[in-house]
């Protein structure tokens, strides 16, 4: 087919300089709207229900490991102890201070009541004890965070520290992933948006697990559609009540959208790439025009055509490269018949 256009393209160019309108030969078609199927293909990766790297909040030496690694835990149990001796000195020590402060306190009443004392100096001893009540909280929070507890039920991962090794704040400790379901997320193009839906059942393969189906839920749909890709986030819910499915594993998921079951499908090499967006030569009267397009669904060697063409219109397949909006084209076949018809003793 290429050998084809060039063979008649440089014939043609000859025949308008030699007074003929310039026509360039091009392969065309008529679109037309064809069955489609309803379904939608994405792919992505598994991720846990809820994940999180377990870290201290404070300094200190790892006392104890509650925990064995790939085993489960539950919500609120103890993983990981950090010692506390000289944070319990120190909480003894502001309880203490905060004895003494009441008892304080408690004589500064009595002596204001029997004026031995200004009203002011009260004030100062209850500011004094309200102080000292603030600290011993403060000491009391600092003790509790030497206790790490599992914040929702999970399964642990391997350790990174051991018993002895003295951690900073912030030191990862324990990965932990609930696994009793995950999540799949999956871009969606935006021509879809509008029959994807909350509760929307969803199929899913796993690479990692061939032979095996399994099924979920879409429960999340993104707000915002990516201004690059035009697509949208959705997220889907896989029960895994076996665990069998683990956070990372590449997913293929199918859904079917129901809505329309016929589209505009044109070939993929019909479409020009610009940088802000896709576009197409369409032939109108005669003459090459672009036309801005939305793609949707993609198809082996198919493309949706969401908006842009309509079923009527005349798409030009090959040499776009050559084309300019205004420029006067023709079919294969009407090129040849006009080198048939030239005038004897025209160029050749």
């Amino acid at each position: 087919m290429r050998a084809l256009l060039a063979l008649l393209f440089v014939p043609v160019l000859a025949f308008a300089q030699a007074g003929g309108p310039p026509f360039i030969p091009v392969n065309m078609m008529k679109v037309s709207d064809s069955p489609v199927s309803s379904t939608v293909d994405a792919v992505g990766a598994l991720i846990a229900e809820d994940s999180v790297v377990l870290r201290p909040e404070i300094d200190g030496r790892i006392d104890k490991l509650l925990f064995k690694e790939g085993q489960p835990v539950k919500k609120g149990a103890v993983l990981v102890v950090l010692d506390s001796a000289e944070q319990r000195a120190r909480l003894a020590a502001a309880r203490a201070d905060l004895k003494l402060a009441e008892s304080r306190y408690q004589r500064s009443e009595e002596l204001v009541a029997q004026h031995f004392i200004s009203r002011q100096a009260l004030d100062e001893t209850r500011a004094n004890l309200d102080i000292l009540r603030a600290r011993l909280q403060q000491e009391q929070v600092a003790l509790d965070k030497t206790v790490i507890r599992a914040p929702f039920s999970a399964v642990a991962g391997l350790r990174q520290v051991s018993p002895g090794a003295y951690v900073g704040k912030g030191s990862d400790l324990v990965r932990l992933d609930a696994l009793g379901s995950l999540k799949l997320e999956v871009p969606v193009p935006e021509a879809y948006l509008s029959l994807v839906r909350i509760g929307l059942p969803i199929k899913l393969t796993v690479d990692a697990l061939p032979g095996q189906r399994f099924s979920g839920k879409v429960h999340a749909i993104d707000p915002v559609v990516d201004p690059v890709s035009r697509n949208v986030r959705v997220r889907a819910r896989i029960a895994n009540p076996a665990g069998t499915l683990k956070p990372g594993m590449f997913a293929r998921a199918t859904a079917d959208l129901g809505g329309k079951t016929r589209a505009i499908l044109l070939p993929e090499q019909v479409i020009v790439p610009r940088a802000d967006g896709s576009y197409v030569f369409l032939a109108v009267d005669g003459k090459a025009e672009l036309r801005k397009v939305v793609l949707g669904k993609r198809e082996p060697g198919r493309v949706e055509i969401v908006s842009g063409v309509r079923a009527g219109d005349t798409v030009v397949l090959d040499g776009q490269i050559k084309l300019r909006p205004g420029v006067p084209v023709v079919t294969l076949e009407q090129a040849a018949q006009m080198m048939k018809n030239m005038p004897a003793g025209k160029p050749r």
